[in-house]
């Protein structure tokens, strides 16, 4: 595979979800694992905003034998709900509401949720309906399970999530007809690093269909 392919991609990617099921983390852990060396303390230095905080990550993926360099930026809004909030901290629907005239498109959402907490994988409807302002008809949808390392107090089962991906699709369908995207589930430890690399190759290969790349013959 070419170290430096010309083809190159770049993809919108927006986690969202209850605060505390570990967004910010996600992307944070996908972005220091594949910094050129020496730019991992030059990002950290950097002054976060506190509405919409921005990550970096970088892929080589080969697609039929071609390669093509992906750079996935993501978008990581708050997660507090309007209602829940009651001091002067921007809920998602502030930010979504400050930044949507420049948020041109999502590519990827990354819809977050505690395996170890059930009220927060019932909470993805909410996010789904949040969100569809600002997807378009190729938008892929990764339901990510975190906190993977927490396994035995799992509350969020292989059926519940198995059900729960296909009662999204039909949701967003019916909120966007057009949409022609599709959801799909992995789970991922942010603390051990499971999966990580293998949610980046999943986004990666998502951005390239949202993009209108064949990634199948």
């Amino acid at each position: 595979m070419s170290e430096a392919p010309n083809n190159r991609v770049t993809g919108f990617v927006m986690p969202v979800g209850n605060g505390a099921v570990g967004k910010t983390s996600l992307a944070l852990t996908l972005e220091r694992s594949t910094l050129p060396e020496g730019w991992q303390s030059v990002i950290a230095g950097l002054q976060k905003s506190q509405n919409l905080e921005f990550r970096y990550v970088t892929d080589v993926i080969e697609v039929m034998g071609t390669p093509y360099r992906v750079m996935h930026q993501y978008l990581v809004p708050p997660g507090q709900k309007s209602v829940e909030i009651t001091n002067r901290e921007r809920s998602f629907e502030d930010v979504l509401r400050i930044y949507q005239s420049i948020i041109r498109r999502v590519d990827v959402v990354l819809v977050s949720y505690k395996i170890t907490d059930l009220d927060t994988y019932n909470d993805i409807e909410y996010w789904l309906e949040k969100i569809n302002p600002i997807i378009h008809p190729k938008t892929i949808f990764i339901l990510v399970g975190t906190h993977l390392d927490m396994d035995e107090q799992r509350e969020v089962t292989d059926p519940i999530i198995k059900n729960g991906t296909a009662y999204a699709s039909g949701l967003l369908k019916n909120l966007q007809p057009e949409w022609k995207g599709h959801v799909t589930s992995m789970e991922v430890s942010n603390t051990s690093g499971e999966n990580i690399d293998r949610l980046r190759r999943l986004i990666s290969g998502a951005i390239l269909v949202a993009c209108g790349v064949q990634v199948h013959g």
